[in-house]
């Protein structure tokens, strides 16, 4: 009679541990802590489906508090923050699936963008004959940056939440992806 423990941690199975060992690849929560010369599995970062599509993702970040220059001055900021930014390149493997969300959410970005400045063009040509095109170029300026928000944020497959000298820490891995690594041991 064998007694399964239903308080227990999950376990990973033992041959993906392995593989994982030493890959400089580990979990920490809802992050994926990883060497910035580590190589990811031809996985998809977003699905844990298999694949040999590979994305070149060059990943900027500065602390936190870095923002609060943004109170002082944006030129400050912009200085602060260059100056005190880490950087690393990684590529993630994404599904096609995965690929075209992505893909699509760039598109539909930028078709915003371009519509939004043919309205505005649109409704500064007839701000002369009525005023109401005052209000459609308000609506333009609006979708204008509502394209580029929205391109920018849902084109993204993965965050960097932190970076130092050797580690990253992503945000936006697939659980199941997650679930094949070891722990982070700090």
């Amino acid at each position: 009679m064998s007694f399964d423990n239903p308080y227990q941690a999950p376990q990973t199975d033992a041959a993906i541990q392995a593989e994982f060992a030493d890959g400089g690849l580990w979990q920490s929560g809802k992050l994926l802590v990883m060497r910035k010369d580590a190589q990811l599995p031809p996985r998809c970062i977003k699905s844990n489906e298999p694949t040999d599509r590979r994305l070149k993702r060059n990943l900027v970040w500065h602390h936190p508090a870095v923002y609060l220059a943004l109170l002082a001055n944006l030129l400050i900021y912009a200085i602060l923050a260059l100056c005190l930014q880490k950087k690393a390149t990684i590529h993630i493997g994404l599904t096609d699936a995965w690929f075209w969300k992505r893909r699509r959410a760039i598109l539909i970005g930028w078709g915003s963008v371009f519509l939004s400045i043919g309205l505005f063009i649109v409704a500064a040509i007839g701000l002369d004959s009525n005023d109401s095109f005052g209000w459609l170029m308000l609506i333009a300026a609006i979708w204008f940056l509502v394209g580029i928000i929205y391109g920018l944020m849902a084109s993204r497959m993965v965050t960097a939440t932190r970076i130092d000298d050797t580690y990253v820490w992503l945000k936006g891995v697939n659980r199941e992806f997650l679930a094949d690594l070891p722990y982070w041991p700090n």
